[in-house]
Parts: structure tokens; C-alpha cells; sequence
């Protein structure tokens, strides 16, 4: 299937600067399907020049030359633009279908991704990541070029880190709780534990963390279970601004900083904690019946 995608990737053959618009297909042969769009809105490596073939040209002697989509490439455009379809279609088939539809491809396209929905959610996840991390780098860059402003406590770093990262799933609010218990799904656990993983990581590393003994582990379950409670609340929230959810928030920072005082209260708050985050596990997998003794 990969390989006959390929024949139907998008083509930019206009350099007008309009985003997003398409014109009509044009069957080329009964085995391909070239898609005429214009693709501005979209990132410049799923954007590809053609030139007229001819014998005497050939790719490595002209930078404009036709570059080759691969099979990740496409994937990605298809999720890219599938996120869109999350709001009406949840994580599903059906949004990826949707978003294949949109970039030039057959909805059948979404059968790229074998975990169907679950492709969509990882790549949903993996993008809040890096922005995390962007934002994050950002900051440090800004503190290291201005000396005499005023750095901020890892307290903080931690805190405000959480909160940056939990806003950019409020657009898919309302989804969030299928999202959540996608991650319970088996085929899905190994990808989601990587993210968290690289979440947790990401979010130490520009807190300063440099330990490399057991704290290294506690403070990543505990940094987890901060996490996930929280993203428990976020979902149940409905005041403005989900400022119950930051209340809250701060609240068992303050508890952390209180326990943390005591070298032997860190593996207690790792441990209270690690069941909170444990029961958001436990219940996701209930929403999906997974843990329905009958089956």
C-alpha cells in the first residue's frame, strides 16, 4: 500500500503563496493519480518541486529537482493534518481517514497506521513534547543571554513546565479522556510510557537535575504522579480558565516542597503519588473495558 501511495503524493507545481487551496486531480494513467495543491500552510519538506524529464538533466545536478517523499513522510502529513478532524471524530479512523482525504490521499490511506487511532494520539503526544522542550530551551537561552535577570527556582521551572504542557491538550479537551484511555491499550502502553518518559526527562533536565543515583528514579515517579494527577483534574475542570486545575496544582507542589525537607519523606510522597497516577492507569483501562473479568 506504501508503495502505491507514493504515486499519489502532492505535487507543488505553483509558487502562489496561498495556503492550503486545491485544484483538481488529473488522472494520469489508470495506476496513477497525481494531486494538483498548494501546500504553503504545511511544513516546506512535504513541499516538492517537479521539472520535465529529460535525458540530459538528472536529480544530483539541480538542487530544484523533485525530492522523494518516503513513507514517514507521508504518515506525517496524514497526522499533521488529521488533528484538525479530532475535535468532530475523536481519535479515530475516521480522523485520519479524513485527514488523508485532505492533503490528496484515499481515506483508505489510514490504514498506514496500524494502531489506528492510537498513531494519531502518539503523534498528537511526541509534538506537545517538542514544543515543551522548545519553550523550555527558549527560556534557559534567554536567562543565560540576560545574567541580571532572575532565575527561577526549579520549583518553578518544574510548576510552570506542567502547566505549559497540559494547555496544549485543552483544545482537545472534550477527547481527552478516550486519549487517556488509548494509552491503556496494549498495543499503545509501550509508545505512551516512552513519551512520559521523554516528558519527564525533558522537564528535570532544564530544572537542573543532575542526580545519577536512586533520586534519579524518585524523582521521575514522583514528577509522573504530579503530572497525571494533575491531567485528572484538568479533565474534570470546568471553571474559567481551568483555574481550579492550577490551584490545585500548586497546591501539591507546595505538599512536595513541605515532604521534600525530609530525605526519607521524598519515597512517601513518590509512593502517594505513584497511586494517584496508578488509579488514572487503572481507570483508563475500565473505560475501555479491559478489565472486564468476563472477557
Amino acid at each position: 500500500m506504501l508503495r502505491n501511495l507514493r504515486c499519489l503524493r502532492p505535487v507543488l507545481i505553483n509558487t502562489i503563496p496561498i495556503a492550503n487551496q486545491s485544484v483538481k486531480s488529473t488522472l494520469r494513467s489508470s495506476t496513477v493519480l497525481k494531486k494538483v495543491r498548494i501546500c504553503g500552510a504545511f511544513d516546506t519538506r512535504f513541499c516538492h518541486s517537479r521539472k520535465s524529464s529529460s535525458a540530459d538533466h538528472h536529480e544530483k545536478q539541480d538542487n530544484d529537482e523533485e525530492e522523494p517523499i518516503t513513507d514517514d513522510d507521508i504518515k506525517a502529513l496524514i497526522l499533521e493534518e488529521s488533528l484538525q478532524f479530532v475535535s468532530k471524530y475523536g481519535w479515530s479512523i475516521n480522523a485520519l481517514s479524513e485527514g488523508a482525504i485532505a492533503v490528496g490521499y484515499p481515506g483508505v490511506a489510514h490504514g498506514m497506521f496500524e494502531r489506528g487511532g492510537g498513531d494519531l494520539l502518539h503523534f498528537f503526544v511526541a509534538k506537545c513534547n517538542r514544543k515543551l522542550a522548545e519553550h523550555l530551551a527558549e527560556e534557559a537561552k534567554q536567562i543565560a543571554e540576560h545574567p541580571d535577570l532572575p532565575k527561577k527556582k526549579v520549583s518553578h521551572i518544574i510548576r510552570d513546565a506542567i502547566e505549559f504542557r497540559l494547555r496544549l491538550i485543552i483544545p482537545y479537551i472534550n477527547h481527552w479522556p478516550r486519549a487517556m484511555a488509548l494509552t491503556a491499550v496494549p498495543s499503545n502502553t509501550l509508545e505512551h510510557f516512552k513519551n512520559l518518559s521523554i516528558l519527564m526527562d525533558e522537564i528535570w533536565y532544564h530544572a537542573g537535575d543532575k542526580s545519577t543515583d536512586m533520586n534519579w528514579y524518585s524523582k521521575r515517579l514522583t514528577l509522573l504522579a504530579l503530572y497525571k494527577s494533575t491531567e485528572m483534574h484538568l479533565i474534570q475542570d470546568s471553571s474559567p480558565d481551568f483555574e481550579d486545575t492550577w490551584k490545585f496544582l500548586d497546591n501539591r507542589m507546595a505538599d512536595l516542597n513541605t515532604f521534600s525537607k525530609s530525605t526519607s519523606s521524598i519515597g512517601t510522597v513518590a509512593t502517594s503519588m505513584g497511586d494517584v497516577a496508578s488509579a488514572a492507569f487503572t481507570v483508563g483501562r475500565n473505560m475501555m473495558g479491559l478489565n472486564n473479568t468476563n472477557r
